[in-house]
């Protein structure tokens, strides 16, 4: 990737996640499928964004305003997901790793504009 980040995996894991909570509302049986497969993702993207932070020059024109969509947006998909009820553990374990995924996303973004002394 050096220094850019995979929007196409983020869109997919953004499409698996709307996919999933609509599987949800229908009673669907595949969406742990759906949310593993977001959460598998959001943590491949997590990690790239560590390593492009960490970079001595990032590009500031593509990495905010993702970084600002993950600061308004990651605590929404959060809050949806801790909302669900009813859960089987293993759908449980899924909105946890998704959870924990969107926790670290934000923590990035955060830290990012904190170090460059912007507020969002």
């Amino acid at each position: 990737m050096d220094g850019e980040i995979d929007l196409e995996v983020f869109t997919i894991a953004i499409i698996q996640l709307h996919n999933a909570f609509q599987q949800l509302n229908d009673n669907c049986s595949d969406v742990k499928e759906s949310l593993d497969s977001s959460y598998e993702n959001l943590k491949e993207l997590s990690d790239s964004l560590e390593s492009i932070i960490n970079e001595e020059e990032i590009n500031a024109t593509e990495v905010e305003p993702f970084f600002t969509y993950s600061v308004k947006m990651f605590p929404e998909y959060k809050t949806q997901l801790a909302n669900l009820e009813n859960l089987d553990d293993d759908l449980n374990e899924s909105v946890i790793n998704l959870i924990e995924v969107f926790d670290k996303l934000h923590k990035i973004a955060d830290e990012y504009f904190k170090n460059r002394g912007v507020t969002v």
